[in-house]
């Protein structure tokens, strides 16, 4: 009896869970992690290549759940470059090839930066012109030719009108 026992619970195997895996990496502590890391300058791609994530998934569940805060944190970040833009311009030595270096790394963080807070960082200029605008007119348009201009108006009306009569404007506007 005892060896069928013994049998009995070789056979039995533990059950195997079936469908997706629980994601384990989906939690708000988390989340926070990945924002103060991001805020301290690393990008979520080398967050989730160093901690086995799949960078879409990941990012997408970000936007989707935790919107406001991954936009924070990229502002954020933008900061911190900021503040390592002043650090490589400082330290940066007057050799010409390190000259040249160090204005690779600020360009392109500079660049980096207009697209994470564009408010703040942009190149481009907002011009917003809201409000109203009232035209009125009353049928007369009034104006001060130039020189050139009533000379050329002479012409004009001497070819249109063809009968030889004197048709020059006189330059009212030096009275």
């Amino acid at each position: 009896m005892v060896n069928e026992m013994a049998k009995e619970k070789r056979t039995v195997k533990a059950k195997k869970s079936v469908g997706r895996p629980k994601v384990k990496w989906k939690s708000k502590a988390n989340a926070d992690r990945i924002f103060a890391l991001m805020q301290d300058g690393k990008s979520l791609r080398q967050i989730c290549r160093e901690n086995g994530w799949p960078h879409s998934t990941v990012l997408a569940w970000l936007n989707s759940e935790f919107s406001d805060q991954y936009t924070q944190a990229q502002e954020r970040r933008a900061d911190y470059y900021f503040e390592e833009i002043l650090e490589i311009a400082d330290s940066c030595p007057a050799d010409k090839e390190e000259v040249a270096a160090a204005k690779l790394r600020i360009d392109t963080r500079k660049w980096i930066m207009g697209r994470m807070s564009p408010k703040k960082y942009s190149d481009r200029v907002n011009v917003d012109m809201s409000g109203e605008t009232k035209v009125t007119h009353d049928g007369t348009v009034e104006f001060t030719p130039t020189d050139m201009a009533i000379s050329r108006l002479d012409e004009i009306i001497g070819r249109v009108v063809g009968t030889g009569k004197d048709t020059s404007m006189e330059d009212t506007s030096k009275e």
